[in-house]
């Protein structure tokens, strides 16, 4: 679970940034500070985790494996359904190996989040499957 305690810090902005800033959170929506926070956080994780970006979607913003479109959750489902192994995960899905890798060290480090998007994306395909009809063969 994520710990929602905060912090006080202050920091200094330039005036460019902070009016930037300020315009983002009111496109989004999001107040100033946890736009801040998210950016920080963020940017934190792209240290942390090269070849992982995040995108803004309309399920919500999620962690992704740049340059392939994926969702680090995508490339753990196939990860998962290929025995845990990275050469077929990465055959399949015809990215490098290194970019697996790349989704499994992030899995490793926010697996609450990770799994937080298998099991959504499983219940919309039970969802999805109870609404087809079968097909007549």
């Amino acid at each position: 679970m994520a710990d929602l305690r905060r912090v006080h810090r202050s920091f200094r902005l330039r005036p460019g940034t902070s009016e930037r800033l300020a315009r983002r959170a009111a496109e989004t929506g999001e107040t100033y500070t946890a736009l801040a926070e998210r950016f920080i956080d963020e940017g934190l994780r792209r240290i942390d985790h090269p070849g992982i970006d995040f995108a803004d979607e309309p399920a919500g913003r999620r962690a992704r494996v740049v340059g392939t479109g994926l969702g680090v959750w995508e490339v753990i489902m196939v990860l998962q359904a290929s025995a845990g192994s990275i050469p077929q995960t990465a055959g399949y899905l015809d990215v490098p190996e290194v970019l697996v890798e790349a989704a499994v060290a992030y899995y490793a480090d926010h697996p609450a989040e990770i799994d937080g998007w298998l099991e959504r994306n499983r219940r919309a395909a039970e969802r999805a499957m109870r609404r087809t009809p079968p097909i007549p063969g």
